[in-house]
């Protein structure tokens, strides 16, 4: 059986959230901006976010992971865009991780 192109999509994405989770907890935040920058590059090449980091595709037609990242995308450009500030990659990664349930429930109370 053939893997979809979605499916590959949302297994990058899905590894690339875990790896970055291990790396804001070890506070590695310059290799957490480039793996991130690396899965935001591959939603370019599968055309579900332009260049300008607009989403081109609905969210809910993706899979779980693909679509909390894309409605993460545009809630931090929503908020950037009215404090006309420059958007960047971590300030969409900290988005995405905060809308990640494991995040959230185990590692986030960690911190305190």
């Amino acid at each position: 059986m053939e893997i979809q192109p979605m499916e590959l999509v949302e297994k990058e994405v899905e590894e690339t959230l875990y790896q970055c989770i291990d790396l804001k907890i070890e506070e590695d935040y310059i290799t957490m901006g480039q793996i991130f920058a690396k899965v935001l590059a591959l939603l370019q090449q599968h055309k579900l976010i332009s260049p300008t980091l607009q989403v081109i595709t609905e969210p809910g037609k993706c899979l779980t992971e693909t679509r909390i990242l894309l409605e993460s995308l545009q809630e931090a450009q929503r908020r950037h865009v009215s404090r006309r500030k420059l958007l960047t990659h971590r300030q969409i990664l900290n988005v995405w991780l905060r809308k990640n349930q494991y995040f959230q429930r185990e590692v986030l109370p960690g911190f305190f």
